[in-house]
């Protein structure tokens, strides 16, 4: 009886330090896509977008058309109108909407002219399930007429 005792927990110890020194299997690769909504986006240095699993994160969105030129010149509501137009358009091409938005950044030059604007956001949003929310006001961007760049960061289904 003892020497079965014996043999088990030999056994046993063995199986445990031949489990302990196998190498873990490395985790899947993930995969990063490169997303460009404009033909000018590759040649300007960026993408729209890039998915990695099954999130998706937007790079600001301004108020350009598709050749690059800023539409809504002086109007907030106008130029956060065109940015969130063109994320929808990311969106879409990913087969979501903002429901699937999780993180929103906006940044602008002018803070006043952003909160009287805000509520437009609510053309875009569900109030009930808005994303986490940053707003911050810098000096510029990168063209001195736009007022507002929109980044966000989705979660697809």
């Amino acid at each position: 009886m003892l020497g079965r005792v014996i043999l088990v927990a030999w056994v046993a110890s063995t199986l445990g330090l031949t489990a302990c020194e196998r190498e873990p299997e490395p985790p899947a690769p993930r995969i990063k896509q490169v997303f460009h909504l404009n033909p000018y986006e590759k040649d300007f240095g960026y993408s729209q977008a890039v998915l990695i699993d099954k999130t998706l994160y937007i790079s600001g969105s301004v108020a350009a058309d598709q050749s690059g030129r800023l539409v809504a010149v002086g109007d907030m509501a106008g130029q956060m109108r065109a940015a969130y137009s063109n994320i929808r358009r990311t969106l879409a091409a990913h087969g979501a909407g903002f429901d699937e938005v999780v993180k929103e950044t906006i940044y602008t030059t002018n803070m006043d002219a952003l909160l009287k604007a805000s509520d437009l956001r609510f053309e875009y949003y569900d109030k009930e399930r808005l994303p986490t929310t940053s707003w911050v006001q810098v000096q510029r961007l990168v063209d001195p007429g736009f007022l507002v760049e929109i980044e966000v960061v989705a979660e697809l289904p």
